[in-house]
């Protein structure tokens, strides 16, 4: 390290007292944090790459990439730089970063102190961080208030090292493509979010690439752009939200950071009762400093566009301009605007031929409606439909209408193209596109080589918000694919990155992300509240598609604890606000999701038309998702619920006897396995064939294990091998035990205890009973198991106060005739004995 005073701005680095002040005060910080503010400043002369800036200041290599980020971000909050101004700290994208405020250096009255310290004493000292607690690889904490992640701290998406991601893309991580049992609902879940992520990438389309000559008193600024206020007729509709988005685009592409339209018309929808609340909470809750309103009026042949922005109350800018092309009278309008604000103007747009009626099917697309959306951008001449932008909107489009297929295709001759090799930013948002679309497929590994090519794609870091939702989708892929160290990973750089953007919309996907990778790996009880509270974010911004999505995640972890008629109140809640909504795919899993929870809760008939609201859907669907397995398996449930028998056989015929192909869904696979032999009991005669024991260790195989082990145990049980039965009922209790979901655990209790009872062994029956006590006073099946042993024990009390219990559950479900007759009471019987 160079012994001299650095002095920039206020500031002022004294290498030797190893101290930086601004003005007289002097600031404190982490050692790592001055050798990396040190390292930069002396060398300011280049660009330094990110290996030699984390062996100057670890003197390791094994530093991951969140580790870096976290540093830089120190450090430039420190020297009063942001990612938005880089005006100290600049990122080279794909290779370090480099020290660019203007630096004058100075004599150094310790520097004979400083030359006679020896090396290795300094480098103990640059080295020393005592103030600096370790952080998380995935750089974020629960919050203490609402459990919700947050990030370590803010950082901008440009400072997130490029180096090491360009490294994992030339060596993917293998994936395994299953879902856990908690997992079933994660693919459909995480691409109604990623839908929403692909919808605000093209609202929030290109920025232009050239930096700003100067950042300005605004650079920081975050802006909102309100829909913009015009006369009646069908012509113009339009123009409400299209002219808006337009707006909106434009200031983003001379560098300002704009919430996204989607994110703006959130929270407008969430205040509409209430003009000003809506203002005082776009500024409160979103951040925005500068809110835009527009008026378009036509005066004969000519339009004119008057634009106005409110800076919080400091000061207003106005712009104003007529044309008769609509497009070019916003266009020249909010150039002026941009102008005002101390910006350059941005190159004007390739597509401004077909630019009025792309922006009636982004207008058609902020309105969620997707048909008339399609229908615009196919009245555009064929001459006008062949660049990029349009090619990506007509994905995208199809996609929201359920044609993945179509989508894929077009995205994939897309990226095939020599225009789009050419346009980073295009290309970024054709990878996420196609990868949304295949995490709806299920095919995670695919989907994470899209958002790899996103990572990838040369300059990415300059484009923060496509960078951020690149590694929101990369991370939503690891969680499909039980990756859940490289999914944490993943979803911690995008919390941070779309926190620094502005845009809060795109934060709480990202904690909608967390939540499901909780549920994942079942953890519910980090899950349950991150639902809850991402639930509350996209009410806030009256954001429906992801608000959906988070309450059907919430209702599947209900589901897995038990707590029936709390899922139930969650789905009647979801379903309300999904009333109208013309999303198929939300639709179908809403709606699988509703059917079994109303058979937990012994709602019978209304499962029956569930079960037929899905079948009128897409059936080619589902095959790819596997929704004919779980549609298979709620039917026999309800058969046997209904005491139809041979329907239940019929059903049960095809489910599963042996493990499915690799990268299926291996508990659901060992539920249906489970379901045909309870169905299809085996006997002496024809003992049928066991279900081959799982040999992997994944997370998904862990999960499906107590439910395999289950039916080996039952298999024997029929066969007459009791001794074998009890010991494989053990273990799977010790597995379900070991996964920790109260519905595993009830399966097995609720199995073995009904054999003991069968058996006399009352005793050993009470002890399993016991267990499930805490959930029968939600689920029946829990309480019919406790009124089957108050039977067995001729205890006429607790037998009352049981059937009571179940009656209040049952629904439309029969109870045993046997158990609704008074028992006989068992003189001398101990409940210890066998």
């Amino acid at each position: 390290m160079v012994n001299a005073v650095f002095r920039f701005g206020e500031f002022r680095l004294d290498t030797v007292k190893r101290e930086l002040r601004r003005g007289d005060a002097p600031i404190d910080m982490p050692a790592r944090v001055f050798a990396c503010l040190a390292h930069l400043i002396e060398h300011r002369e280049r660009a330094v790459p990110q290996s030699e800036l984390i062996a100057a200041v670890w003197r390791r290599d094994n530093v991951s990439d969140t580790q870096l980020f976290q540093l830089i971000l120190r450090a430039r909050r420190l020297v009063g730089d942001s990612a938005d101004r880089q005006e100290a700290i600049r990122t080279i994208a794909g290779f370090g970063y480099r020290w660019v405020v203007a630096t004058t250096v100075e004599a150094n009255d310790a520097s004979e102190a400083g030359a006679a310290m020896p090396a290795p004493m300094q480098e103990s000292a640059a080295m020393r961080d005592v103030a600096t607690p370790a952080v998380h690889a995935a750089g974020v904490h629960a919050d203490a208030t609402n459990g919700v992640p947050a990030p370590a701290m803010a950082s901008s998406a440009s400072a997130i090292p490029r180096a090491s991601t360009g490294a994992r893309n030339a060596q993917p991580v293998p994936l395994r493509a299953r879902r856990t049992p908690r997992n079933a609902l994660a693919g459909v879940l995480t691409v109604l979010a990623l839908v929403a992520i692909a919808a605000a990438l093209f609202l929030r389309h290109r920025a232009d690439t050239t930096p700003s000559v100067s950042a300005g008193p605004d650079a920081a600024l975050h802006v909102a752009v309100r829909p913009l206020d015009v006369g009646s007729g069908p012509d113009v509709a339009w123009v409400r939200l299209g002219g808006m988005d337009l707006v909106a685009d434009r200031l983003r592409r001379a560098q300002l950071a704009v919430l996204p339209s989607e994110a703006t018309l959130g929270v407008l929808t969430a205040g509409k009762a209430d003009a000003d609340g809506a203002t005082a909470r776009l500024r409160r809750d979103a951040g925005i400093g500068l809110i835009v309103d527009g008026r378009v009026a036509r005066d004969h042949a000519a339009w004119n566009v008057a634009l106005h922005g409110a800076l919080d109350g400091t000061r207003d800018v106005q712009a104003s301009a007529t044309d008769n092309d609509l497009v070019g009278a916003l266009r020249r309008a909010s150039d002026q605007l941009i102008v005002a604000l101390g910006r350059d103007v941005p190159v004007e747009p390739a597509d401004a031929a077909s630019a009025e009626r792309l922006q009636r099917v982004r207008a058609a697309l902020l309105a969620d409606d997707p048909a008339s959306a399609k229908a615009t951008l196919e009245s555009i001449p064929d001459a006008r439909r062949d660049d990029g932008e349009t090619h990506l909107l007509h994905a995208q489009v199809e996609q929201r209408l359920g044609h993945y297929d179509v989508a894929e295709q077009e995205l994939t001759q897309l990226l095939e193209r020599k225009p789009t090799s050419d346009d980073a930013y295009l290309r970024m948002r054709v990878f996420i596109t196609r990868g949304s679309g295949r995490i709806r497929l299920g095919r995670a590994q695919e989907a994470r080589a899209d958002f790899d090519g996103a990572l990838a794609a040369q300059g990415a870091g300059n484009y923060e918000h496509a960078l951020g939702e690149a590694y929101l989708g990369r991370g939503a892929s690891s969680t499909i694919a039980n990756d859940y160290a490289a999914a944490a990973d993943d979803l911690g750089r995008a919390r941070v990155v779309l926190a620094q953007s502005g845009d809060r919309l795109a934060v709480a996907r990202a904690d909608l992300e967390w939540a499901l990778l909780d549920s994942a790996r079942g953890a519910a009880t980090q899950a349950m509240p991150r639902y809850e509270a991402a639930a509350r974010q996209f009410e806030a911004f009256a954001a429906m598609r992801p608000l959906k999505s988070a309450l059907i995640g919430l209702q599947d972890v209900q589901l897995d604890q038990l707590q029936n008629h709390a899922a139930l109140a969650t789905s009647d809640r979801t379903t309300a606000i999904a009333a109208g909504g013309g999303d198929p795919l939300l639709l179908r899993v809403l709606t699988l999701m509703r059917a079994r929870i109303l058979l937990a809760c012994g709602q019978l008939r209304a499962v029956h038309d569930a079960l037929a609201q899905v079948e009128r859907g897409d059936q080619g669907y589902l095959q790819l998702s596997r929704d004919d397995l779980r549609i298979r398996v709620l039917r026999v449930e309800l058969a046997l619920a209904e005491g139809r028998r041979d329907d239940a056989a019929r059903e049960a015929g095809p489910l599963p006897v042996a493990l499915m192909a690799e990268g299926a869904d291996d508990t659901l696979q060992a539920k249906a396995n489970l379901w045909r032999q309870r169905v299809l009991a085996p006997t002496t005669a024809e003992p049928g064939t066991a279900i081959a024991p799982s040999t992997r260790s994944d997370a998904g195989s862990r999960a499906g294990a107590p439910y395999r082990r289950l039916a080996e145990a039952e298999r024997a049980f029929a066969l007459g091998h009791l001794d074998d039965a009890d010991r494989a009922w053990r273990q799977a209790l010790d597995l379900a035990d070991a996964d920790g979901t109260p519905r595993t655990m009830a399966m097995v209790i609720e199995s073995w205890a009904g054999a003991l009872i069968a058996r006399d062994r009352l005793g050993d029956a009470a002890a399993l009973v016991g267990r499930v006590g805490a959930w029968a006073a939600d689920d029946f099946d829990c309480a019919l198991l406790q009124l089957r042993l108050a039977h067995a024990l001729g205890e006429p009390v607790a037998w009352r106060s049981a059937l009571a219990a179940v009656r209040d559950l049952a629904g439309e479900r029969a109870i045993p005739a046997e158990l609704t007759l008074a028992p006989v009471a068992r003189e001398g019987h101990r409940v210890g004995g066998h």
